[in-house]
């Protein structure tokens, strides 16, 4: 990304969307160590937390606090989806405040065309960008969006798996595939089709990058540097990261996260303080039960062959869509792979 001689640095803004499960949390902690080491080079930013001054206070604010700019999905209470703060909220002002900092500070201190990678894994399950994209481009130059696919069959089982372990509702511990794919707002977060058409712009100064995730890059910095690669700046991410990724959990984890939230459920629902006994106490239970889950060896919880073909049936007509829009970037090997892994097998 050379500047040509008397004109201004461009700034382009990356926004990571998501979806979740496609290591979007690694990617995160490789892209804060590798800039807090230095290893990123001059023309690379990755948007850190930042202290702003908003209302006479001073707060700091992480860069995923964007997903206020986006509008809010109606999902339904089961999705586990979090509400998004109404136009004017102070996470919205939170969120400008924090780009209006970001920019100004890069636009005095830049001598070359910069991009600065934002990760919010939530947004590729918006109807669209709503006003983040001209909040963006009210401080940018222009604005790639990139979504990450991961082939279906193995993206669900690890979505139901968080699900098992994360979500507050006692019908989440229900770990049937056909449960989830008959959950609308669950299953379409995968329609990859769909996120290419919601998201897509007219303006010429705003993209859709699609990369795709193989199985082959689990553990490894492939992924990242596919990434880099796909939005057309080279990097040296030094050291990899040991990141702790969400470890599918035994049956015993998810007999005793049933157990927790059968127990807990009715109770917790009502507003505690912090500090109350009440709450330290639906804690403890809950910390215990984890501690003991891990001592207790059972085997992982795993879907059925059977359940796999469910899901892969399932998805075929959004897949085989998704490919048409891919158009001739299909036929490259890596996209190519990925169709195998997604039971594509047609030419």
């Amino acid at each position: 990304m050379a500047t040509k001689r008397g004109s201004k640095p461009q700034l382009r803004a990356v926004v990571h969307i998501g979806p979740i499960k496609t290591g979007s949390t690694a990617f995160t902690e490789q892209m804060t160590a590798s800039q807090e080491r230095g290893d990123l080079s001059e023309t690379i930013v990755y948007a850190l937390p930042r202290e702003i001054s908003l209302h006479n206070e001073s707060r700091i604010v992480i860069p995923e606090h964007i997903r206020h700019l986006a509008p809010k999905l109606e999902w339904s209470r089961q999705s586990g989806e979090s509400r998004v703060a109404k136009n004017g909220s102070k996470y919205v002002l939170g969120a400008r405040t924090y780009l209006d900092d970001l920019a100004h500070d890069l636009r005095a201190s830049a001598k070359s065309n910069t991009t600065v990678f934002f990760v919010e894994e939530a947004l590729s399950r918006r109807t669209g960008p709503g006003d983040l994209t001209s909040d963006l481009l009210a401080r940018f130059d222009a604005v790639d969006y990139v979504f990450v696919a991961r082939a279906q069959q193995f993206i669900v089982k690890s979505a139901i798996s968080q699900r098992l372990k994360a979500a507050s509702h006692p019908k989440a511990r229900d770990a049937r595939v056909s449960t989830f794919l008959s959950n609308e707002n669950l299953a379409n977060q995968f329609d990859f089709a769909s996120i290419l058409d919601r998201w897509e712009s007219r303006d010429p100064r705003v993209h859709v990058i699609v990369v795709p995730f193989l199985e082959s890059d689990r553990g490894t910095q492939n992924l990242f540097y596919r990434i880099l690669t796909a939005v057309g700046v080279r990097a040296n991410l030094g050291e990899p990261v040991d990141s702790v990724g969400n470890v599918t959990p035994s049956r015993f984890e998810i007999a005793a996260i049933g157990l927790y939230k059968k127990v807990a459920f009715r109770s917790s629902r009502k507003r505690l303080r912090r500090d109350s006994l009440q709450f330290r106490a639906y804690e403890f239970a809950r910390i215990a039960l984890a501690m003991f889950a891990r001592i207790i060896k059972s085997p992982r919880w795993e879907v059925h062959p059977q359940e796999r073909k469910d899901i892969v049936e399932f998805y075929q007509p959004s897949n085989l869509s998704f490919r048409e829009k891919l158009g001739a970037e299909a036929l490259s090997s890596e996209w190519t792979e990925w169709f195998r892994q997604a039971g594509i097998h047609d030419n």
